[in-house]
């Protein structure tokens, strides 16, 4: 079964936990993708990377080592503001610019999206028509958690987008995630290995994703020791665990994988 590698390209202090750089902080972003691209390099695997249209304005040169890379570069939004958080109007632009913004460095149009933070928290259909009519093929930003009615495969939305939705596995009934953010760093190797195999032996690819930051060495500097301590916990695994799950089961970009 081939399964989705993808990679949100942002800073650090882009998360709901900072909000924006704090006075005096560096990025480490560049650094932190060069480290990205040598391990799926080492490991023969192409990856796709949703990249902010704020990180691509800061560092083209970043971007075009991706595509250069021969890697898939589709667009995390024009900024990391929740998409529940922006009208129709801006949220329509935010899809607009990042698109023109990667396609000016890349020379390819993105064909994927995925929202910050997985932010959809209403209005559905709307959402991913607004994905769709901006010129997209397909979305990963909806979890197929509990009452949510949406399979764990990918799938068309009525609107004719596909949809790639983060990995769950199945518990009391409810749909878990475990295959990235949080849910990759603070669970077992061996454990998200198994669900990884008892998903696809269900018939569905994986959907493995993390964050640049989680390449960093260390905290750094003027995160702030409280809200480092909740978005770094254990990050230092992400990535030996990529690298374990690299070496474990088959991977391609999420495009590759939907046939696109």
């Amino acid at each position: 079964m081939l399964n989705a590698v993808t990679v949100d390209v942002e800073e650090w202090f882009d998360t709901v936990l900072f909000g924006g750089r704090p006075a005096g902080a560096e990025s480490c972003l560049p650094q932190n993708v060069a480290d990205i691209l040598y391990l799926l390099e080492k490991r023969g695997v192409k990856a796709t990377f949703f990249v902010l249209g704020s990180v691509a304005k800061d560092h083209p040169d970043t971007v075009k080592a991706i595509a250069a890379a021969g890697h898939e570069v589709a667009s995390h939004g024009a900024t990391h503001r929740s998409v529940c958080r922006l009208s129709p109007e801006e949220f329509s632009k935010s899809l607009k610019d990042s698109a023109e913004e990667l396609a000016a460095l890349t020379g390819t149009r993105p064909l994927g999206y995925r929202a910050p933070t997985f932010s959809v928290l209403k209005d559905e259909a709307a959402f991913l028509s607004a994905v769709k009519a901006a010129g997209y093929a397909y979305d990963s930003s909806l979890y197929p958690l509990f009452l949510s009615g949406r399979p764990r495969a990918p799938y068309t939305a009525p609107c004719g987008l596909r949809e790639f939705p983060p990995s769950v596995f199945p518990f009391a009934g409810l749909g878990l995630p475990f295959l990235g953010g949080s849910f990759l760093r603070l669970l077992p190797a061996a454990f998200v290995a198994g669900r990884l195999a008892a998903l696809n032996a269900a018939g569905a690819p994986g959907m493995l994703y993390f964050h640049s930051w989680e390449f960093e060495n260390g905290r750094p500097a003027r995160s702030g020791a409280l809200a480092a301590a909740g978005q770094f916990l254990n990050a230092a695994s992400v990535r030996e665990k990529t690298d374990f799950l690299l070496r474990e089961f088959e991977f391609a970009p999420a495009r590759r994988v939907l046939g696109l």
